[in-house]
């Protein structure tokens, strides 16, 4: 049984446990977001959610997050999505291009949004399927503060293959 098989397995029984076992196991993948305080939402087949608040190791000179921070929470929340559509182990992952486009100064702690239309899954998959090709799609990520404020959108061209 695959981790994110027993992740969804807790899902059925308690999405808040669920979401809190996929924190812990993003912090020990990743250890960089155990420092930055990165909480998992939400990861469903339709989207993912993380959020990060604004604190001491968050913030930059200007007292927002910094923009190292909210890249990160964008990326990890496209790849809460990615992964969860595409189990590593059968399918490898990479971010090949990135772009961002800042709305508003992230004062306060952000909230990354991953709810790609069905589309995506559906070009990802049908590329997926024909053999030996490789699938790019770019997914989009939304960033928004506590209260809702629109920080920032970014594209992530995801380029995937089978394992």
């Amino acid at each position: 049984m695959l981790a994110l098989d027993l992740v969804e397995r807790l899902r059925q029984v308690s999405p808040s446990a669920a979401n809190a076992l996929l924190t812990v196991a993003v912090k020990n993948i990743i250890p960089l977001s155990a420092v930055m305080g990165i909480r998992v939402e939400d990861a469903s087949d339709a989207r993912a959610q993380a959020s990060v608040p604004l604190k001491r190791r968050t913030r930059n000179h200007v007292k927002s997050v910094y923009l190292g921070v909210q890249v990160t929470v964008m990326e990890l929340t496209m790849g809460l999505w990615l992964f969860r559509r595409f189990p590593p182990g059968r399918y490898l992952a990479l971010v090949n291009e990135l772009q961002v486009s800042f709305h508003a100064k992230a004062k306060g702690g952000v909230r990354a949004i991953c709810e790609p239309s069905p589309d995506v899954f559906n070009t990802l998959d049908a590329a997926l399927q024909q053999k030996g090709d490789k699938a790019r799609e770019w997914i989009p990520v939304r960033l928004e503060d506590f209260e809702g404020t629109h920080i920032a959108d970014a594209r992530f061209l995801a380029v995937m293959k089978k394992a």
